[in-house]
């Protein structure tokens, strides 16, 4: 997807996020516990915000998020919106910025992350409603790649995925496009927080002729379930089905 498109879709899934949030901030988000409408807004709103400081201000640092305010919300969050759109198309998405992903210090690295950041949220706001607007596939079968290949299945250079044998499929049935991933599990101790890690991991490989487990839906079926916004039910799943549920799992542990 090209920089634009990334622009349009934060604005357009910012403007519905508000229009839910005009609905009323007090209903329950169902796939977020204890979350109504307003945490989604303030949320966010920091986000946008926090964002926006790192792309009009260049920096190479991460800058402390801003506070929600204590009154008008909504209006603070349009504000916020605009600014980030402001940002963006002001700025040259090869430029050097903070980002938390090393490989990735641009800014086109936060064109698609608020894309896709805005777009979860708007389906938050919007399901507290109890109604979700249409979801462009596009977008969508961009958001399962970001989930796959960085948000999740990119890991550090200081530890190592070790595979395991069981690979799972995912296929687009409105979109060109399918994923194959190996399980297996990251070791390693991060050089900055000490910390050590031993846990489940994926990674995106070449394609296979046995994937042990195929998952197949909508573009936006299956970024909503990675997201933990839908449900594997609505996705049709060949093979062993723990699989598809450890996948998801993997994701919840990084994602939420």
């Amino acid at each position: 997807m090209d920089w634009q498109t990334f622009l349009a879709h934060i604005e357009s899934d910012g403007l519905l996020l508000e229009s839910a949030a005009r609905a009323g901030l007090d209903d329950r988000v169902p796939c977020c516990p204890g979350w109504t409408v307003r945490d989604v807004v303030e949320h966010t709103g920091v986000v946008h915000r926090h964002k926006t400081l790192i792309v009009r201000g260049r920096l190479l640092e991460n800058p402390a998020p801003p506070d929600p305010p204590e009154t008008d919300l909504i209006g603070w969050y349009r504000t916020g919106l605009e600014e980030l759109m402001s940002a963006l198309r002001n700025s040259d998405p090869a430029e050097r910025v903070f980002t938390w992903l090393p490989p990735d210090q641009s800014i086109g690295f936060w064109y698609r992350r608020m894309a896709h950041e805005t777009l979860i949220h708007r389906v938050d706001a919007e399901q507290g409603h109890g109604e979700v607007s249409s979801i462009d596939s596009e977008l969508a079968a961009d958001g399962i790649d970001e989930v796959l290949t960085m948000y999740v299945g990119g890991y550090p250079a200081w530890g190592t995925f070790e595979s395991g044998s069981a690979v799972a499929r995912i296929e687009c049935l409105d979109e060109n496009a399918a994923w194959d991933i190996r399980f297996g599990r990251f070791t390693g101790t991060s050089p900055t927080s000490g910390l050590a890690h031993d846990l489940e991991a994926f990674v995106v490989i070449d394609r296979r002729a046995d994937p042990a487990v195929t998952i197949r839906g909508t573009a936006a079926e299956i970024n909503l379930w990675l997201w933990g916004r839908g449900k594997l039910d609505h996705l049709e799943v060949t093979g062993e089905r723990e699989l598809a549920t450890g996948l998801r799992r993997i994701c919840k542990e990084s994602m939420g």
